[in-house]
C-alpha cells in the first residue's frame, strides 16, 4: 500500500464503515480535502477494482481493505472535488456512476423544527424518496426518521440489496438519516435496512413511500410528483347525505374490473343511477394483509397499487366527481398492524406506538395503537391526512375504532397501560390530536365521520371541553338494536318493540349516521337478506325493503354497505354480481324520494323535525312517525313489521288535511303485490276526545312501509268540513230520531196487532165459553129431565114393589 495513503487513513473509522455500524459515513466516504490533497474513499464490497475520473484524468483507487474499501489521493486543492466513479465487479461488468457521498446533504435551517414540535403538516415533503437533480445529476434523495439505531442503509436492485453500499448519513442527531443516490429513479423498488446494536440487520418499508410494489412482495417504490391533483367536489353536505360504503377489492372481485379508471366508471355509473351522494371507500391506503380488509394500513401516503398508481387514483376521484359523487375514505390513524416490514418495532422500540388493544372490530387482529404523545408521530399522521385531501381531493374521512384512541385502557389487560397525568384512562394526547385533525378538516370543508362504540359524549359537538368536533358519528347502537329486532320471528318482534323506540331518546345528542355497514353485516357473516323474516324470497325481500325504508325515513344521514341495497343473499359465495334494473328499482326510488322531499329531510338534526304518531302498538308491531320540514310540511310514515295485513287501521296524523299515499314498499314494481293507490284519505277528529290527534283509516300490507303526504285543509275547506260535519251530525240525529220513531211505530203496530190478536182470542174464548155454557145448560136440563124421569121410574118401581109385597102379605095372611 502507498505509505503516504496509509498514513492518512483513519483505520478505526474504516472499520465502522466495513462493519456497517456507522451513523456518519460521509465523514469517511467521498472526497475530503486534507493537507496532502483530496482523499477519495469508496466502499464497494461488490467491486474488484474502482477508478475515478477527475476532469480528464483517471485515478485508480487502491483496495486498502479486502472487504471492498478503496482509496486514493488526488493532487487537487479543490474544496469540492467533482469526479465520476467506474467500477468493475466480480463478473467483469463495468459500471460508471456519480458517488452518492460526493453530494452535500446539509439540512436547511429549521427544516425539522415543526416535525419535532408535532405540527408539521407536510412531513412527506421532507421524508421518503424524492426523484430530484443535484448539481445537474439525476437521482433520488432518501430521508428517514429512525432514532436509536446504529445504522440505516438504502437497499434495492441498484445495489443488489447490499446494505453496506449505501449507508445513510445521520444529518440530525435526533435520528434523521439522508442519502442522495444518483441514477435511482421512478419505479425503482427499495427498502431501508436498519441495524440496532447487538441485533441482526432487518428491513423496513419507507413509512412515507407514495408507491409500493404490486403483489406479495412488500417493497417501497420510488415515486414521482403527481401529474395533477384532484379538487374536492363541493363543500361538505351536513344534512341527510346518502353514503354508499364499499371495498374496492370486493367490487373488483364481483365485477372482474382491475383498474382504477374502469372501477371508477363502473362505480360512478352505478351510484349516480341509484342517487347516492357519497361513496365511502374502505381503506384505499396501501396494505399487505388482506385478512384485515385493508385496516392494518402500511402505506399512509400511498393508494394501493392493486388497481394502479397514484395518478390513476387521481383519475378515479375525478371520474366520481364528474358524476357529482363525493369520495370519503377510511383514514386509519387509530392503529397499525404487525407486518414485519411495517411500523411495528420500527427501530426495535415502540417508535410509532406499542400498546396492543383488542379491537371490537375483530378481536383476532394483532395491532398496535399510535403513540400520540410522540410529536414526530403526530406530524406523520397530520401529514398523511393533509396529503390525501390536498392531492386527491378527498371529500371526507372516516376514522375507524375511535374508542381505541380515546382510552388508554381500551381492550387492554390491567397493568398493561399507564393512567394519564390526572389518574384517568382518557388518552389526552389522542383527544388533542383528534380535535386538531377535525379543525384541519373543517378548514378544508372535509367531512369527518367517527366510528365510536364507547358512548363518548360530544363526538360531533364543537371543540369546547371534551367535544371532538366530528361532523358525524356512526350510530352503532341503532343498528344493533334494529338487527336484533329484525332477526326475530315476526310473531315475537313485539317483545323487542322498544328496540325501535328507545334510540330516539338519544338521537339528537349527536349528529348520527344510521347505517347497515360492513362491520354490522360482513364482519358477522350475515346480510340483511339472511336476517329477514319469511320462508321464501318474496317475503324475505319484503322485509329487506322494510328495513331499508326504515333506515331512510328515520332521522340522520344514511349509510349502506356494498350490495345490501339489492335484497340479495350476499352470504352466498356463488352469488354473481349481475344487477338488473328490477334489482335497483327500490333503492333508486328511495334515494329519489329523499331528494325530492329534501325540504322535509333537511330537518334531520332538528328535534322539531320528528314526531311519533304511533309508538304504543307492540301487539300488532305497528310503528309510525311524522317527518316535519322547516316550512311545516309533513310526511307520515307507518311501518308494519309483521306479515299480517292490518285492515282499516286507524293511523293518527299531525295535521288536518287530505292524505295521499306517495310511497309503498309493497308495490308490484319492487316485487310486492300492490299498485300505488291514488285514493285520498281525509283526516277526521275523535269528537269524544278532542285532544287526540286527527286520524285516517288505512289498510297496511304485511312487512311494508307506507308514506303519506298531507295537503292541509284550506280555510274554506275547514268551514265546509265544519258545515258538512254539522249537517252530517244533524242528519244523523234526524236519522236517529226517525229510526227511534220507526222503532216506536213498529212497536206500537206490533202491540196493536198483539191486542187485536188478543181480542180475537178473547172473542173466540167467549164464543166457546157461551157454547160450552149452552151445552152445559143443555146437559143440565137433560140431567134434570133424566133425574125426573128416574124419579118417576123409581116411584113406579117402588109402587110396583109395594104392590107386590102387599099382595104377598095378603096371600100369606089368607093362608093363615
Amino acid at each position: 500500500m502507498n505509505k503516504k495513503l496509509y498514513n492518512v487513513m483513519n483505520w478505526p473509522e474504516i472499520e465502522g464503515i466495513v462493519y456497517a455500524d456507522c451513523k456518519n459515513p460521509m465523514n469517511m466516504l467521498g472526497s475530503h480535502l486534507i493537507k496532502e490533497g483530496n482523499l477519495v474513499q469508496i466502499y464497494r464490497p461488490d467491486a474488484v477494482s474502482v477508478s475515478i475520473k477527475v476532469d480528464t484524468k483517471t485515478y485508480e483507487l487502491e483496495k486498502v481493505d479486502e472487504s471492498g474499501f478503496f482509496a486514493c489521493l488526488v493532487p487537487s486543492r479543490k474544496k469540492k472535488l467533482d469526479y465520476l466513479v467506474t467500477l468493475e465487479d466480480v463478473k467483469g461488468k463495468t459500471i460508471t456512476f456519480k458517488d452518492a457521498y460526493s453530494f452535500d446533504l446539509k439540512p436547511k435551517n429549521d427544516e425539522f423544527k415543526n416535525f419535532f414540535a408535532g405540527h408539521e403538516y407536510d412531513a412527506n415533503k421532507i421524508f421518503g424518496s424524492k426523484e430530484i437533480s443535484i448539481d445537474g445529476v439525476s437521482g433520488t434523495l432518501f430521508t428517514i426518521w429512525a432514532p436509536q439505531v446504529s445504522r440505516v442503509s438504502v437497499v434495492g436492485d441498484f445495489n443488489k440489496w447490499n446494505g453496506k453500499i449505501h449507508q445513510m448519513e445521520e444529518i440530525d442527531d435526533r435520528g434523521i438519516y439522508r442519502l442522495f443516490i444518483p441514477g435511482v429513479c421512478k419505479g425503482d423498488k427499495y427498502l431501508y435496512e436498519l441495524k440496532v446494536r447487538g441485533e441482526k440487520e432487518y428491513y423496513k418499508i419507507d413509512p412515507y413511500a407514495t408507491e409500493f410494489t404490486k403483489g406479495k412482495e412488500n417493497y417501497s417504490v420510488v415515486g414521482s410528483p403527481l401529474k395533477k391533483t384532484a379538487k374536492k367536489l363541493k363543500t361538505k353536505q351536513t344534512t341527510s347525505p346518502r353514503i354508499y360504503e364499499l371495498n374496492l377489492l370486493e367490487w373488483s372481485k364481483k365485477s372482474g374490473i382491475k383498474t382504477y379508471a374502469k372501477l371508477a366508471e363502473d362505480i360512478a355509473n352505478y351510484l349516480s343511477k341509484l342517487g347516492f351522494d357519497y361513496v365511502n371507500l374502505m381503506p384505499v391506503a396501501e396494505y399487505f394483509n388482506e385478512d384485515t380488509y385493508g385496516y392494518t394500513t402500511i402505506g399512509m401516503f400511498a393508494p394501493t397499487k392493486r388497481f394502479g398508481n397514484p395518478d390513476d387514483f387521481v383519475e378515479f376521484i375525478e371520474i366520481l366527481h364528474s358524476k357529482n359523487i363525493g369520495v370519503i375514505i377510511d383514514f386509519n390513524c387509530a392503529y397499525f398492524g404487525t407486518d414485519t416490514r411495517g411500523l411495528h418495532n420500527f427501530n426495535k422500540t415502540n417508535l410509532y406506538g406499542g400498546l396492543s388493544p383488542i379491537l371490537e372490530k375483530n378481536e383476532t387482529w394483532n395491532v398496535y395503537t399510535y403513540d400520540y404523545y410522540n410529536n414526530c408521530v403526530l406530524s406523520f399522521l397530520y401529514s398523511s391526512f393533509n396529503y390525501w385531501i390536498s392531492n386527491f381531493g378527498i371529500d371526507g374521512i372516516r376514522i375507524d375504532s375511535l374508542a381505541s384512541m380515546l382510552y388508554l385502557d381500551y381492550g387492554k389487560e390491567p397493568g398493561s397501560w399507564i393512567p394519564n397525568m390526572y389518574g384517568g384512562n382518557e388518552n389526552l394526547a389522542a383527544i388533542e390530536f383528534i380535535k386538531n385533525l377535525n379543525k384541519m378538516a373543517a378548514k378544508e370543508n372535509v367531512i369527518t365521520i367517527a366510528e365510536e362504540s364507547s358512548g363518548w359524549i360530544g363526538i360531533t359537538k364543537d371543540f369546547d371541553g371534551d367535544n371532538l368536533g366530528f361532523d358525524y358519528v356512526l350510530n352503532k347502537n341503532w343498528t344493533n338494536d334494529y338487527l336484533e329486532f329484525m332477526e326475530q320471528d315476526p310473531l315475537f318482534r313485539k317483545g323487542l318493540y322498544d328496540n325501535l323506540i328507545l334510540p330516539m331518546v338519544y338521537n339528537y345528542n349527536e349528529r348520527f349516521i344510521q347505517k347497515f355497514s360492513a362491520d354490522d353485516l360482513y364482519g358477522t357473516g350475515v346480510s340483511l337478506y339472511s336476517l329477514a323474516a319469511g320462508n321464501d324470497a318474496v317475503k324475505k325481500k319484503s322485509d329487506v325493503r322494510l328495513a331499508l325504508a326504515y333506515l331512510y325515513l328515520y332521522p340522520g344521514a344514511k349509510m349502506i354497505t356494498f350490495g345490501q341495497e339489492l335484497g340479495l343473499d350476499l352470504t352466498n359465495p356463488a352469488l354473481k354480481w349481475d344487477v338488473s334494473d328490477e334489482d335497483i328499482a327500490f333503492i333508486k326510488d328511495l334515494n329519489h324520494f329523499i331528494t325530492s322531499n329534501s325540504e322535509v329531510f333537511d330537518q334531520d338534526t332538528k328535534e322539531d323535525g320528528f314526531r311519533w304518531v304511533e309508538d304504543c302498538n307492540s301487539e300488532e308491531t305497528i310503528l309510525g312517525f311524522a317527518r316535519i320540514g322547516k316550512n311545516g310540511q309533513t310526511l307520515t310514515a307507518v311501518f308494519n313489521f309483521t306479515p299480517v295485513e292490518r285492515v282499516k287501521y286507524r293511523l293518527h296524523v299531525l295535521e288536518a288535511g287530505k292524505y295521499s299515499m306517495i310511497f309503498n314498499t309493497n308495490e308490484e314494481k319492487y316485487g310486492g303485490d300492490e299498485k300505488l293507490t291514488k285514493e285520498i284519505f281525509k283526516s277526521d277528529k275523535n269528537d269524544e276526545n278532542p285532544k287526540e290527534l286527527d286520524y285516517i283509516d288505512i289498510d297496511i300490507p304485511g312487512l311494508s312501509m307506507l308514506v303519506f303526504s298531507c295537503e292541509k285543509y284550506t280555510e274554506r275547506e275547514i268551514e265546509e268540513n265544519r258545515i258538512l260535519k254539522e249537517a252530517a251530525v244533524a242528519k244523523k240525529n234526524a236519522e236517529d230520531k226517525v229510526k227511534v220513531a220507526k222503532e216506536l211505530a213498529t212497536k206500537a203496530k206490533e202491540e196493536a196487532i198483539a191486542a187485536l190478536e188478543a181480542q180475537k182470542r178473547a172473542e173466540e174464548a167467549a164464543r166457546l165459553a157461551l157454547e160450552a155454557k149452552n151445552e152445559a145448560q143443555k146437559k143440565a136440563d137433560d140431567a134434570v129431565r133424566e133425574a125426573i124421569r128416574i124419579d118417576e121410574e123409581t116411584k113406579v118401581l117402588l109402587e110396583e114393589l109395594k104392590n107386590k109385597v102387599f099382595k104377598k102379605d095378603t096371600k100369606k095372611a089368607t093362608r093363615k
